[in-house]
């Protein structure tokens, strides 16, 4: 009989497993609700057959890497930390399950990480599939050594080989087995790996549907959850998946309305006609972006969206595969990205501002002659300019006196700053003194200081200027002593002016003695008029006898002394008149005739008598008196005295040639008058050539007793003149004179005045 009849022998007549009992631990199997409960239920039937305590199944794990404990049975917790790598052919539970025969050790090697020592390990195929290990051949198990273990080889292998079985796992079972036992334990193991491999393939099935629907459902739910449309299209350009946010562009139903409709469709054509667009250019379309604009089916609005398009496969040789299309809705990034670029262009043109603010306050500080300083929150100095870095800028090289005066000066100022930072006030002012670094010399500066403010309200910065007080302090300076000075000048100032009262008080009394005296003067000549006049009268009266012969004949010596006794008397009497004449205005004594005056009248009288003066200086007077009878109200004699006295000083003053108009204008080509002689003129006794050896003589009282006559007249004189050329004297009379309020009383037995003569 050959051995692989007397192995089936063998296991037909084994006791513990007989064939029903086969029969029933396969059923059993099949029925099993999963593949651990029949892996279970299998290593327990076989424990129980060997009489084994403890035993499990280790199985191929997928893909096929390492063997793993999947059941047990005789252990308090399941030992699902065995495994055992599939290509370790030193361990001789790799070497059973890869051979297909059974092993056995006496427990003088325990495997690592197994929980007992001594055992057997009956192995079980499973249907060969795509990538399974091979069985190991028997020239590749007579090379392998396990130590403590052996190898315990059965025909039913072949078989095995033959039916086309794959290593499966292996049922380890506390146990030291016979040979008749062991081969129909294998040949149960034979039956039941493939229905375990079965069992497993349909629980792996189960679960990976399971696992598939819920990874299906929660991508759904994951697309669904998303804010942006994504659609998912077969070689066909049909939507064959689509999240509720495309279905919401893309599809309609039976209760939306016309509108919706028509946005849907006009959505639809868009949207097929980029994939249209992206089928035509496929190399530069996959996998990239591409705006597409639709409408919201709801309000009516446009939508922005960035197409993002990606394949999924291709369906055969020659055609396009699924793709995959994500809707980015870009509307509200568009506009931001617009609002951004806005925001961009003014922050760019903010920028170029701010550069030209920066450079225009660095060129104001650069050419400001005060010393300006930028302190931060912290009252730390950020910026200053060339003049503050005199004052607040140390280097280490200079001197420790340098160093030590700009620490003073930063002390100081650090310190106002400080104060001003904590206070609620915008702006301060404050004096201080500082020190010049390179000089030493002591620097007063009014500090103002102001602070910069954030659109909250909260200080940035404080800009401080320091203003140089040195002139000021120096004005102060001088200012005190002025203010000193002028005290003592002052003081000064009421004794002299104390004085000068003292001596303004004399001088009116004196002035008023004068007044007195001029006063008593002016009347003992007027009341002297008599006295002085008779005489001289009379003197020119016995010389007149004399002259005509009444007395007896004269010699002509005689009559030559008369002549000039008669003419010295003259001209005392005229200075007389003058005087007296003065005199009487002056005292308010000369008396006013008023009378209606012909003025033709007045001028042939005055033509007559100045006529041979004219001739004796063989000059040419000429008079022109208006057609009409001019009537004036005035006093003859005084007005025939005003013409006498210009027309007498108009000839006195005019050597040759020149012609005098009478108009009340008198006008002479003399030797004329200097423009700054044009007042004195008018003084008593006064004439422009004051010397003694002057050419004319004269008292000096016609003009002024001639403009004290106009005035009294109520008229007025003034002159014109051209040194040189000759001078024009002009009266301006009333037509009718009248007496004012404020005249003197008048003497009316006034003795009429001489007749003019030639002063």
């Amino acid at each position: 009989m050959s051995d692989s009849k007397r192995e089936s022998a063998a296991v037909a007549s084994s006791p513990q497993l007989s064939g029903e009992r086969l029969a029933e631990l396969l059923s059993a199997i099949s029925e099993a609700p999963d593949f651990v409960t029949a892996a279970t239920y299998m290593v327990a039937q076989f424990a129980d057959i060997v009489g084994a305590r403890r035993g499990l199944a280790v199985t191929l794990d997928s893909p096929p890497r390492e063997f793993v404990s999947t059941a047990s049975i005789g252990f308090d917790e399941n030992p699902t930390g065995i495994s055992v790598p599939a290509e370790d052919l030193s361990n001789p539970l790799t070497v059973s399950a890869l051979s297909l025969h059974a092993i056995s050790c006496d427990g003088m090697a325990p495997l690592p990480g197994f929980p007992f020592g001594e055992w057997t390990a009956i192995p079980f195929p499973q249907p060969q599939f795509r990538g399974a290990p091979p069985i190991l051949t028997d020239a590749e198990l007579d090379i392998i050594q396990l130590a403590g273990c052996q190898l315990r080889r059965r025909a039913i292998v072949d078989r095995r080989r033959k039916l086309g079985h794959a290593p499966g796992g292996v049922v380890l079972l506390e146990a030291s087995i016979e040979d008749d036992l062991l081969g129909a334990l294998m040949h149960a193991a034979t039956l039941a790996g493939p229905v375990l491999a079965r069992m497993a393939a349909v629980e792996e099935f189960r679960l990976s549907t399971g696992r598939l629907d819920q990874q299906r459902e929660m991508l759904t739910t994951i697309m669904n959850s998303l804010p942006d449309p994504i659609v998912i299209i077969n070689a066909d350009r049909d939507i064959v998946v689509q999240n509720q946010r495309a279905e919401h562009l893309l599809h309609t139903t039976d209760k939306d309305s016309d509108g919706r409709r028509r946005a849907v469709e006009i959505n639809n054509l868009l949207f097929t006609s980029h994939l249209s667009k992206a089928a035509m250019g496929s190399r530069e379309t996959s996998g990239g972006s591409r705006e597409l604009n639709l409408v919201d089916p709801d309000e009516g609005t446009d939508l922005l969206f960035e197409v993002l398009t990606h394949p999924l496969g291709s369906t055969g040789a020659g055609q396009g595969g699924a793709t995959v299309s994500v809707l980015r809705d870009v509307t509200d990034l568009r506009r931001a990205s617009n609002e951004l670029e806005r925001q961009v262009q003014r922050v760019r043109l903010a920028e170029i501002d701010a550069k030209r603010e920066r450079d225009r306050l660095n060129l104001i500080l650069e050419n400001v002659a005060d010393p300006i300083l930028v302190t931060d929150d912290r009252s730390n100095i950020i910026l200053m300019n060339k003049e503050a870095e005199q004052l607040f800028e140390a280097d280490d090289s200079e001197s420790w006196e340098r160093a030590s005066m700009v620490q003073a000066n930063d002390t100081k100022f650090t310190t106002f700053i400080s104060d001003f930072t904590i206070s609620s006030a915008l702006a301060r002012r404050e004096q201080m003194k500082l020190h010049i670094p390179e000089t030493g010399v002591e620097l007063p500066v009014e500090v103002v200081s102001g602070k910069i403010l954030n659109r909250r309200g909260e200080p940035l910065a404080i800009v401080s200027v320091l203003h140089d007080l040195t002139e000021q302090a120096e004005n102060e300076r001088l200012y005190e002593e002025l203010k000193t000075f002028s005290s003592q000048l002052e003081e000064r100032i009421q004794a002299a002016t104390a004085d000068l009262a003292e001596q303004n008080t004399r001088l009116q009394w004196q002035s008023r003695e004068l007044e007195k005296a001029n006063r008593l003067k002016s009347e003992f000549l007027a009341s002297m008029s008599h006295e002085l006049r008779t005489p001289i009268n009379a003197l020119i009266g016995y010389a007149s006898l004399m002259l005509d012969r009444i007395y007896g004949d004269l010699t002509p010596r005689q009559e030559e002394g008369l002549n000039r006794i008669q003419g010295a008397a003259q001209h005392l009497l005229a200075l007389i008149n003058d005087i007296l004449d003065l005199a009487k205005i002056e005292a308010g004594r000369m008396p006013l005739h008023l009378d209606d005056v012909t003025l033709g009248d007045i001028v042939t009288e005055i033509s007559q008598q100045i006529e041979p003066l004219v001739k004796k200086k063989q000059l040419t007077f000429t008079v022109e008196v208006p057609s009409r009878s001019l009537v004036l109200h005035t006093d003859r004699t005084k007005v025939k005295q005003i013409l006498l006295n210009l027309l007498s000083n108009a000839v006195k003053f005019t050597h040759h040639g020149g012609e005098a108009d009478l108009r009340f204008d008198v006008r002479d080509t003399g030797i004329g008058i200097r423009e700054n002689d044009l007042e004195s003129i008018w003084e008593d006794f006064r004439q422009v050539d004051q010397s003694r050896t002057r050419e004319f003589g004269g008292t000096g009282l016609g003009l002024s007793i001639t403009r004290k006559l106009v005035d009294a007249l109520g008229g007025h004189v003034f002159a014109e003149s051209t040194f040189g050329k000759g001078s024009t004297f002009t009266v301006v009379l009333p037509i009718r004179s009248v007496i004012r309020p404020d005249d003197p009383a008048r003497v009316i037995d006034e003795v009429p005045p001489p007749s003019p003569v030639q002063r």
